[in-house]
């Protein structure tokens, strides 16, 4: 599927609310453009830090463990989405907190404007929508996408009113596609896709989980199970050696009564030997599922 190569390529340019301001004869009127008929908000919103300003509609996920900082949302990381930037001045009340650096607002639920692209097709009122190539832009989700952002409230085809075009290219770079970023409204649901058809090995939902908890991101089906037969192998080995020196130490010692201490202070390097091959085994399953 096409959908799976696509890089971002450029960046999107600064797009900021819809809310515009007209100046007549020395008097400021404010206008919008034309929006659904939806009804927007609910659902939780609250301030984060970010590295940068982000631009209103930009799905964003948590910047690592830290609870208070976001960053924007890649389709690499999709089971990160954590939310959309929303403007505050549509906000009915706002906490504004000086300690947070380039202070965000996010929603997490509810309806709210989601920058969106033509990369998955145009998109009709009630599609499911998912991450896009394009970082922190949403697009039309098929049937392989793992994970949704939530449900559209409006379509979005490309024509019209939109906020301008960006150029994807695939992994070898020979081919090249052009989508069109616009916003429509999206009802916040981040859950699994009910419409995928996943091809990929089955993987138990525990070892799926603590696979990704590891590795910080989503772990493929073939090094979970070579991380599981590795951490078997290591522990199997660990026991053996402990099992061995253990019934070697209790043989010598009733051979040679005399030898105790040197028979324990072998015993004890046996013993470190079983668990720094344990501690190796683990490390590698680390390594492999970080990597």
């Amino acid at each position: 599927m096409w959908r799976r190569e696509w890089k971002q390529t450029v960046k999107i340019g600064v797009i900021r609310s819809v809310v515009g301001v007209a100046v007549t004869t020395g008097v400021v009127a404010l206008f919008a453009l034309p929006v659904h008929a939806v009804t927007y908000g609910g659902g939780s919103v609250q301030g984060y830090s970010a590295d940068a300003p982000l631009d209103t509609g930009t799905i964003v996920q948590l910047a690592g463990k830290d609870a208070n900082r976001v960053k924007i949302a890649m389709q690499s990381e999709l089971q990160n989405m954590f939310g959309v930037v929303v403007d505050r001045n549509q906000l009915s009340m706002t906490i504004t907190n000086e300690a947070l650096q380039n202070e965000t607002f996010v929603a997490a639920s509810g309806t709210y404007n989601v920058l969106v692209s033509t990369q998955g097709g145009a998109i009709n009122t009630g599609d499911y929508v998912t991450l896009s190539a394009v970082n922190g832009v949403a697009m039309k989700a098929g049937t392989e996408e793992k994970t949704i952002f939530g449900r559209a409230n409006g379509s979005f085809d490309g024509k019209g009113v939109t906020l301008g075009t960006t150029k994807l290219k695939d992994t070898t770079g020979k081919e090249n596609k052009t989508v069109t970023l616009g916003s429509i409204p999206v009802t916040i649901d981040i859950k699994n896709n009910p419409n995928e058809k996943s091809t990929k090995v089955q993987v138990p939902e525990a070892l799926e989980r603590i696979g990704q908890a590891i590795a910080e991101k989503e772990v493929s089906a073939i090094r979970i199970y070579i991380s599981m037969a590795i951490t078997v192998i290591s522990i199997i080995a660990s026991i053996a050696i402990l099992y061995s020196g253990i019934r070697s130490a209790i043989i010598s010692i009733g051979r040679n009564p005399m030898s105790k201490k040197s028979i324990f202070r072998a015993l004890l390097e046996i013993i470190l030997t079983s668990i720094l091959t344990l501690i190796i085994g683990l490390f590698a399953v680390y390594l492999l599922l970080k990597l």
